[in-house]
């Protein structure tokens, strides 16, 4: 019982490793977009835009604040909402699908007990259907 309430008060960002673990998150995630059919969809939404530097950056930024961190988005441009963010991109059910499918293959490569590969997965599940806009 203590472990489990030791874990409802460490954040996210502490239990991937603060910075570190943040960035190996969205450096994996990345391979799999750049790499994989699955994450060939979302890959090509970000050539689109500012490329994939960008996204690993932005994306540190964002999940950094996300996850309990230092919220770097929200210092660099002013807020974090994730609608807002995406709001220039048009975004299907497929994209939501495949970047979903591409995150939980990533957290599959990764090193993460159960209980922290389900709780990433939610948060990305709620946000990745917020972001549905076509």
């Amino acid at each position: 019982m203590k472990a489990s309430a030791n874990l409802r008060k460490t954040s996210i960002y502490d239990r991937l490793g603060g910075a570190e673990g943040v960035e190996k998150l969205v450096n994996t995630f990345c391979d799999v977009l750049e790499t994989t059919e699955v994450g060939r969809p979302i890959h090509l939404l970000h050539l689109r835009g500012h490329g994939m530097a960008h996204a690993r950056m932005e994306q540190f930024n964002f999940f950094s604040g996300m996850f309990g961190g230092p919220k770097l988005y929200a210092e660099k441009w002013g807020h974090s909402n994730v609608r807002q963010i995406h709001d220039h991109v048009d975004i299907t059910e497929a994209h939501k699908d495949a970047w979903l499918a591409s995150m939980q293959l990533a957290i599959e490569r990764l090193d993460y007990e159960p209980a922290l590969k389900q709780n990433l997965m939610q948060h990305f599940e709620g946000m990745a259907s917020l972001l549905v806009n076509h």
